[in-house]
């Protein structure tokens, strides 16, 4: 029987049997208040101790484990939560009630980002009510696709040595679960159809369905070595006249970068960086980083650092900001000036790139431009090429004033979401609402970088779209910078290009 995919949240292929797991029942149990409160602090108590488990093992994910640990450990939370075990209610639901209640208030906030929160916490929460018990309805050992209601990070994180592949029934392409499962390769695909009879499956987003309790005959139609491979091909194929770039936020992204064949990183996120301290970093710190870095992709791969993109309700508790751009740097000089001079301090190989986010004028651009020069002056730095993120509409309506760039990265995120009025969650879902828009509108921007020879890429969520990334190349977008486990849904060959011309 094939049952069709609604939504892909992770590309793969794989073949497996499959664990149904039914999430958490609340089991509600009467007892004093006392053991009811004594119940409780046992499974914040453990859930504190698995995340930390966790975070030892996932170094690269630490910045999404710290936040789920201070969110089980809230005191507010503990103690709004005795607060209603102490008028009758088991710790099991006073949980769930103030949780639920966070989870509300998430929900009514204007902010995009206050309301992507709801899903940690609601992973939080299940966490903490799975540890009031000691049986978790999860095998530890042996391979499977798991299928449940909806996916949530910390049991990715925690199974995803035994996790094939994901069947759910909710979810979003830019939710942390899925980000998480693209970077572990492990496919997640949504369907429509609930409690199925499941015992085993072969998921293929390729043809978007899924053969539930494939026969034989139907297992025949796949190679064997694609079935033990359980993913698609991650090597990035011969390409001549366009580059595979990688977007990353970590050193622990970079073996995958070599590994998997990019050409390059178009965008590295410093300030995840910084948002893992609760200090500035050192000069000394930052360069060891940055050099690392540059080591790692040697001489023949270039490597793109963003200064640190902060603002908003992405804080950082020792920065003075407010909206997102330049006013950071300004308000941040110290700061500022100790990063650009770390990374310049790692071009040792004249490979590095130094990008400004979102520019909104060519005044913006040319100050920190020559704020750059002026510390590479000053210390004999070997200065990088520098270039801007275009990821706001003034800067898109005013592009060509921009001569003194040496490239320009297209954020479709941002812009789109200021072009269109589209929450960047909705970005993938409402493309046909307005890619046919968007591709008039930047191609005065491919005019424009052709005409000054200034290197263009898209370095947002919609270069990761094969189709869409065909359509870029028709304009004449030739650099796409990516995820690294996305690499696979762009093996795009020249001759396939041409053919969709």
């Amino acid at each position: 029987m094939k049952c069709l995919i609604k939504d892909i949240l992770s590309d793969g292929y794989v073949y497996g049997d499959v664990l149904k797991f039914s999430g958490t029942e609340t089991n509600e149990k009467t007892l004093s208040t006392v053991e009811e409160i004594e119940l409780l602090d046992k499974a914040i108590n453990k859930t504190h101790n698995e995340i930390l488990k966790l975070k030892n093992k996932n170094p690269d994910l630490e910045e999404y484990l710290i936040t789920e640990d201070l969110i089980a450990t809230d005191p507010n939370l503990r103690k709004r939560t005795v607060e209603l075990i102490s008028i009758g209610h088991s710790a099991k639901f006073a949980l769930k009630n103030v949780m639920e209640g966070y989870m509300n208030d998430l929900l009514k906030s204007t902010s995009y980002y206050l309301r992507e929160r709801v899903q940690d916490v609601k992973d939080v929460m299940d966490r903490i009510l799975k540890n009031f018990c000691d049986d978790v309805d999860l095998i530890n050992t042996g391979k499977y696709i798991l299928y449940l209601t909806e996916l949530y990070p910390s049991l990715l994180i925690q199974h995803k040595d035994n996790i094939l592949g994901v069947i759910t029934n909710k979810g979003g392409y830019t939710a942390h679960s899925s980000i998480i499962a693209r970077s572990f390769d492990i496919p997640v695909v949504i369907i429509d159809e609930e409690n199925l009879d499941i015992k085993s499956a072969l998921i293929d987003t390729r043809k978007k369905y899924i053969i539930v309790n494939p026969d034989e005959e139907e297992l025949k139609k796949y190679s064997v070595a694609d079935i033990l491979r359980n993913k698609f091909d991650k090597k990035a194929i011969p390409h001549d006249d366009y580059l595979f770039l990688a977007n990353i936020s970590s050193n622990f992204d970079l073996q995958k970068v070599c590994d998997y064949g990019f050409d390059g990183v178009g965008l590295y996120r410093t300030e995840m960086i910084f948002m893992n301290s609760d200090r500035p970093y050192t000069f000394l710190e930052q360069y060891q980083i940055y050099n690392e870095a540059v080591d790692a992709l040697g001489e023949n791969r270039f490597i793109c650092f963003r200064t640190f993109d902060v603002g908003d309700d992405k804080k950082i508790s020792y920065l003075n900001t407010k909206k997102k751009g330049i006013d950071n740097y300004i308000r941040n000089p110290e700061i500022f000036e100790t990063q650009i001079s770390a990374i310049m301090k790692a071009n040792k190989y004249k490979n590095v790139r130094l990008m400004f986010p979102m520019i909104t004028s060519n005044s913006e651009f040319e100050y920190l431009r020559d704020w750059v020069l002026r510390v590479a002056k000053k210390n004999g730095y070997n200065i990088p090429l520098i270039g801007m993120m275009l990821e706001t509409k003034s800067a898109l309506m005013n592009i060509e004033s921009f001569v003194k760039a040496d490239f320009i990265s297209i954020g479709t995120n941002d812009l789109t979401k200021e072009l269109y009025d589209i929450n960047r969650d909705m970005s993938i879902s409402e493309i046909d609402k307005y890619l046919s828009k968007l591709l008039i509108d930047i191609k005065s921007v491919v005019d424009f970088c052709n005409k000054m020879n200034i290197c263009l890429s898209v370095c947002g969520e919609l270069a990761s779209i094969k189709d869409v990334a065909v359509k870029f190349y028709e304009i004449g977008i030739k650099n796409l910078s990516v995820s690294p486990s996305l690499i696979r849904t762009l093996n795009i060959s020249y001759e396939e290009f041409k053919n969709n011309k």
